[in-house]
């Protein structure tokens, strides 16, 4: 384990804000003057219900070996001490500002923090990851060297209190794990790496928004941000229409970001699928990959394979959502979770994305033949167990 990761009772230098009464704050904290100069990072945080993890997240940001950045913490209506939390950190520092707004989700979150970023170069930080201490440092030595305008680095994985791991990153269908330091990445070798995603669509950076600096002149100047009615594939959109207006990535083989899979965590936040905007969010998810294509000129013959592989990740995505719904199946839940299990597996989306599904190793392959054969309870049951497997069982669930 590197030295500068600890266990999840560090606070980085930060003592936590013991709980008191909840205080209405105002919608922004302007502690940062308009005479200052201008960051050359804008670190944009999301937050909500995150008091748990918070000290730690921003702790890790004021641990940066580069001290040119200012943090926006923007509270998603959170119901728990964050808000406060944030507050109270924004007090104590020149350099953090703190937004709080009714719940819109993240992508509404991400948007309101960009809104007022001062930074040459946009990050995001989930409140509940944390950075390495050079992180923002590797970065801005790769866009300064290479004028990028989208500078993307390596990743820790780590799953609760396990051991962060780093991520091979491979950026084509078939390719091996890149083993140099830097390398560019530009026209169809982005759409190498994105069909690379397609075929494998897990722990991909190209489906996040973290772990990378966005030049924040592109954002304005082209009117982009994040999709406020999509809940599952809004990060990969604002990606891929960032990159269809700059056509070229940098890649830095460094770890610039511990993403932390908090399996309780997450799945004691996820809500029942909804059906209908399930279905919405995978229809534009495959429109936000033929606009990128028409971007970057790909042939028809090429393009009618991308689809293909569209197809796959689509269906993926399905499961991974069905699993963790299903995972909260009890008498109390049962009737709604059918309900809305029998819309989603007529969906059209779904019906023609399901012919271009290939289980890989330890995906299910019973899964999707129930999907096709719609035969819903079975699903679920089969569902659940799935997500036991692969979650552990819930706390307090009434089977």
């Amino acid at each position: 384990m590197p030295p500068w990761i600890s266990d999840t009772s560090s606070t980085s230098g930060i003592t936590p804000v013991l709980p008191s009464k909840r205080c209405s704050m105002p919608a922004v904290d302007t502690n940062m003057t308009s005479l200052r100069k201008p960051p050359r990072v804008s670190i944009v945080m999301p937050v909500f219900n995150a008091a748990r993890f918070l000290a730690l997240s921003i702790g890790s940001v004021i641990d940066q070996t580069m001290g040119d950045w200012e943090l926006i913490l923007v509270d998603d209506g959170s119901s728990d001490e964050s808000a406060r939390l944030c507050a109270d950190h924004a007090q104590g520092s020149a350099r953090i500002r703190f937004i709080a707004q009714q719940n819109a989700g993240p992508a509404a979150a991400r948007n309101a923090g960009v809104r007022v970023a001062a930074g040459e170069f946009v990050f995001f930080l989930d409140a509940d990851d944390r950075l390495p201490p050079n992180a923002l440092q590797q970065l801005l030595s790769a866009a300064d060297t290479e004028h990028a305008d989208m500078v993307l680095g390596n990743f820790y994985k780590q799953e609760n209190d396990g051991s962060p791991v780093l991520q091979p990153v491979i950026f084509r269908p078939g390719g091996e794990p890149f083993a140099g330091q830097m390398t560019v990445l530009a026209d169809a070798a982005l759409l190498d790496y994105i069909r690379h995603f397609l075929n494998h669509p897990s722990n991909h950076l190209v489906s996040y928004c973290w772990a990378r600096l966005y030049r924040r002149s592109v954002i304005v100047e082209q009117a982009l941000q994040a999709d406020e009615n999509m809940r599952l594939f809004e990060d990969f959109a604002f990606n891929l229409a960032f990159l269809g207006k700059t056509r070229r990535l940098v890649f830095v083989n460094q770890p610039v970001y511990v993403y932390i899979l908090r399996t309780r965590h997450i799945s004691a936040s996820m809500s029942i699928l909804n059906a209908a905007s399930l279905a919405s969010d995978m229809q534009s998810f495959r429109k936000t990959i033929d606009r990128f294509m028409t971007e970057i000129g790909v042939r028809q013959d090429l393009a009618q394979r991308v689809r293909h592989e569209v197809g796959h990740t689509l269906v993926h995505y399905a499961l991974i959502f069905i699993i963790r719904t299903c995972r909260q199946l009890n008498s109390a839940s049962r009737p709604a979770i059918i309900r809305e299990l029998r819309a989603f597996i007529s969906a059209p989306i779904l019906r023609e994305s399901l012919p271009c599904y290939t289980p890989r190793p330890g995906n299910s392959r019973l899964l999707p033949a129930l999907i096709k054969l719609k035969l819903v309870r079975l699903l679920a049951v089969m569902a659940k167990i799935k997500g036991k497997q692969r979650y552990g069982k819930l706390e307090n669930a009434n089977t």
